[in-house]
């Protein structure tokens, strides 16, 4: 192998398009893996840690290519769609005995998206389609290895068939577009749905570094047969303004004792009197009904507390 690459990285778009200059593939929620393959094998993450001990099954890979450098994500597939939670699981797995019963249990899949390097030979500057017909002879699909397929020009229609088989969302590339390693380019950009539920404010982690005089993150639930139930916390999405309005608000909401129990956070929290409505959006819902990814999106003044019940985001 020539060199050493970092991955790619794609903006953010925020809605499905059509275009002839652009190709439209599928946004597996995985683990961001480049993998050198030649005598040896390597799949290095994007922080550069090396993920072919937890997925002893993508070994498989030296027999279906040779003298190439692929860009891909590594998924688990259950019930035909990515299970992010099992794939961590896997991750964190270290016995070797349980790395093996995993990869036989829950065996994951490379999904092939690009080729940076065959024979010794930079790819990264030749258009995107042309990387995807090489990466079409350089590689066989295998039972753990796949190619990603594409289209062309019909985004939008392509986004809502993702959307109809409960994925993730697609990812937009221009097809002329050179491979940027370690960029975060506008020639890639990802398009994901988004779900959003109306949560209750219970409390807040006492803020640190820059937001050590507002607040860390929300604590946020939401009922159940009137009992409340903890969903998770969320510290993104506040613009500049939102925080110190925020911490104003709720000087008159603070009390001592707790006022939503099973909150699993390490930090001190200041528990606040649930009076307040939030729209969080948020990516999906772990099994034990946590928010994933969420974002603040700002307080909601038109729904009481109690109107905010847990099967907004029951799992089906």
């Amino acid at each position: 192998m020539n060199r050493h690459y970092k991955p790619m990285l794609a903006q953010t778009a925020d809605a499905p398009f059509n275009s002839k200059g652009w190709l439209f593939e599928i946004k597996w929620d995985g683990f961001r893996a480049i993998s050198y393959i030649d005598r040896r094998l390597n799949i290095k993450s994007r922080n550069d840690k090396e993920l072919k001990t937890n997925f002893p099954e993508l070994e498989e890979l030296k027999n279906l290519t040779r003298g190439v450098v692929l860009d891909g994500e590594i998924v688990v597939m259950r019930r035909g769609r990515p299970d992010f939670e099992t794939l961590l699981e896997r991750g964190k797995t270290t016995s070797p005995t349980d790395i093996e019963y995993m990869s036989r249990k829950y065996p994951a899949t490379y999904v092939v998206f690009d080729i940076l390097e065959k024979d010794r030979r930079t790819l990264i500057n030749l258009p995107l389609i042309d990387r995807k017909m090489i990466l079409k002879d350089s590689l066989n699909e295998g039972r753990h290895v796949l190619r990603s397929l594409f289209i062309e020009e019909q985004g939008k229609d392509y986004y809502r068939a993702s959307v109809r088989r409960a994925l993730e969302g697609i990812m937009a590339k221009r097809r002329d577009s050179p491979y940027e390693p370690g960029r975060r380019s506008g020639n890639w950009l990802k398009i994901k749905k988004v779900r959003s539920c109306d949560c209750v404010i219970f409390g807040y982690t006492v803020g640190e570094g820059s937001r050590e005089e507002t607040f860390g993150a929300l604590i946020l639930g939401l009922y159940e047969d009137d009992k409340p139930v903890y969903v998770g916390k969320v510290g993104t999405g506040f613009s500049e303004d939102d925080t110190p309005l925020l911490k104003k608000i709720f000087k008159g909401l603070e009390v001592r004792k707790e006022t939503l129990h099973e909150v699993d956070v390490p930090q001190e929290i200041v528990w606040l009197k649930p009076k307040l409505v939030c729209e969080v959006a948020y990516q999906t819902v772990t099994k034990d009904e946590k928010l994933r990814m969420p974002r603040f999106r700002g307080l909601k003044a038109d729904k009481t507390p109690h109107e905010c019940t847990l099967d907004q985001v029951k799992r089906r």
